[in-house]
């Protein structure tokens, strides 16, 4: 209601419209009448605008979105060496052929990147009571790469080709005392002579071969088949091609996704293997964007790649290296105060620092750390030179000559270290004769290639200390390497060690299935180990993998060959997308 003289200024609706546009028609006249820095002005003021929007906009989608893996990529690795056996039953003595074969056939179980037993061929496996038996369930309309589908028959066949010493698998010892049968099509048992508790792992270290492809292939023809570089399996890549230089040398080798691999599937589209003679042309190709990978980095090349966009990717080896003491070629070595004297005068600190470039940890037992049976509180013959004075004093080699070495009845204490002749040995060997040196032993050192010395040396047990290496599996049975009966070629215990107590020991111990009564066995072989000191324990070492930055989701905690570096290949990936929470 109005009062009287006064106007009413509000507006019809008719009229309010029209007003309306009437101002917005004005807008294009704007520009026209404002100044040049009023026209900045209005323009700064909408920049500022739009990239606030932008900002909270993108702001908004990155809070409430996530990255995530996208199929797709190329990942090219580089390796030392050739393949030559890519067959899951012979591949076993060359690391390219176990690279390869990993990523193209599948066994029954599997290890992941941490340690832990997973399905992979067998959907599931069952144990007996007595330890005896062993069935598995395989999974159905698994297919091999030319669509054939596998069954129980292909598990038997491989087996059986283990088995048969006429196919020269190096898998042949681990077979013995061991029958097959199938039940049906999908399921197979496996039948032991007697209780043994690392047979589930024994199922991990080979792949099953395709029967329709090799069922044909006579024993003396076996190594030279075709489809030993040609292979045709069920893992998660397969054979594309190979490409040969002049000489015969196979310069690369291409992997392609499987579509139908029966686990997840992994996001790499393609894998590619470069390969190459030595060390610094591996790196250099790396360092000229030649591959994304680098499957060993020795210790010396680290720093070159720093900067070149890696990630390291640094794990612990089951592998430890020793001085294993042969009595027999020494008189010198049955005295236990020498073999501890011996031990005392060496700073194991120091060979990793000088000799490894910090790459390894100090070992004082054949079982490591994370491994059933570690004994943590195992007797350790830490660096001490008075100590290994003292135990040399009291084994009675007190006499001093001319040049500083130690003589009882006028003979000097005197030893020679064999080892082989490619690096790190030379340097750890450096540092050890200088340690002994200083406590009065003349120390020779004799350094030969890898073959000469597996030949003339390790297999006729000809040397008097040995600097070696061994190589423990997921499974730390020490049995090959410490039962006396393996004293001798082809065994693998590399010292003149023979225990009753430690025989008793290991052999029952690889015959209890349950793990906490097998591990009690272990703790006491190696107290006896500590006691008598038939090996020194120097160092375990750690494997040095490089990558490209651009290529995400590896995961490695432990792995046993260098080939278990791809236990979880279907992690990896290169590409990614963006999704809503």
């Amino acid at each position: 209601m109005l009062f009287k003289n006064q106007r009413d200024f509000s507006f019809p609706d008719k009229e309010k419209q029209k007003l309306k546009k009437f101002q917005f028609r004005q807008l294009k006249y704007l520009l026209r009448v404002l100044s040049r820095k009023e026209k900045g002005i209005l323009f700064l003021l909408l920049l500022v605008i739009v990239i606030s929007l932008s900002f909270l906009g993108s702001r908004y989608y990155k809070e409430h979105s996530q990255e995530i893996p996208k199929a797709g990529g190329h990942f090219i690795e580089g390796v030392i060496g050739q393949p030559k056996l890519v067959n899951p039953i012979l591949c076993q003595t060359n690391d390219v052929d176990m690279d390869l074969s990993t990523l193209i056939y599948s066994g029954l179980i599997k290890y992941n990147s941490s340690g832990e037993l997973i399905p992979d061929l067998a959907e599931g496996y069952e144990i007996s009571k007595d330890g005896k038996n062993y069935i598995f369930h395989l999974r159905e309309n698994i297919k091999w790469h030319d669509d054939f589908e596998l069954t129980a028959d292909d598990v038997i066949f491989t087996v059986e080709l283990i088995k048969n010493p006429e196919y020269k698998s190096p898998l042949y010892p681990n077979f013995q005392g061991v029958a097959i049968e199938k039940v049906d099509d999908f399921t197979l048992k496996f039948v032991l002579d007697e209780p043994f508790s690392p047979f589930l792992y024994e199922q991990t270290i080979f792949g099953i071969l395709p029967k329709h492809i090799w069922e044909n292939v006579l024993p003396e023809n076996f190594a030279l088949a075709e489809y030993n570089l040609r292979p045709i399996g069920t893992g998660p890549y397969q054979f594309e091609e190979y490409k040969k230089d002049k000489q015969g040398n196979i310069n690369s080798y291409d992997l392609v996704l499987n579509e139908n691999y029966h686990l997840d599937k992994p996001f790499l589209e393609k894998i590619t293997f470069l390969f190459f003679e030595d060390e610094a042309d591996l790196i250099q190709a790396f360092q000229n964007k030649e591959i994304t990978g680098v499957s060993y980095i020795p210790t010396e090349y680290k720093k070159d790649l720093e900067k070149e966009g890696i990630n390291f990717y640094s794990v612990s080896l089951p592998k430890f290296y020793a001085l294993f003491f042969n009595q027999p070629k020494n008189e010198h070595l049955k005295n236990k105060e020498v073999r501890k004297a011996l031990a005392y005068a060496i700073d194991k600190q120091e060979i990793i620092d000088k000799a490894l470039n910090g790459q390894a940890l100090p070992a004082h037992t054949p079982i490591l750390p994370g491994f059933l049976g570690h004994n943590p509180e195992i007797k350790k013959y830490e660096y001490n030179q008075e100590r290994a004075l003292e135990l040399l004093n009291k084994a009675g080699w007190k006499d001093i000559d001319e040049k500083g070495n130690r003589l009882k009845e006028g003979q000097p204490l005197e030893i020679t270290i064999t080892s082989v002749d490619q690096p790190p040995f030379p340097q750890v060997l450096d540092i050890i004769k200088e340690a002994w040196e200083n406590i009065g032993v003349k120390v020779h050192v004799k350094l030969y290639d890898p073959a000469k010395l597996q030949v003339e040396y390790i297999k006729p047990r000809n040397y008097e200390v040995l600097l070696y290496g061994e190589l423990m599996m997921h499974d730390p049975d020490p049995w090959p390497f410490w039962h006396s009966s393996q004293r001798l070629d082809p065994g693998l215990n590399l010292t003149s060690f023979k225990d009753e107590a430690v025989d008793d020991l290991l052999g029952e111990a690889r015959h209890i299935l349950d793990q906490n009564k097998r591990a009690k066995k272990y703790l006491h072989f190696q107290n006896i180990l500590a006691e008598e000191i038939p090996a020194i324990f120097l160092y375990s070492p750690t494997y040095l993998y490089g990558v490209d930055k651009k290529i995400k989701g590896i995961k490695l905690d432990r792995i046993t060959f260098p080939s278990d570096r791809f236990a979880e290949i279907n992690m990896w990936y290169v590409k990614i997308r963006r999704t809503w929470k």
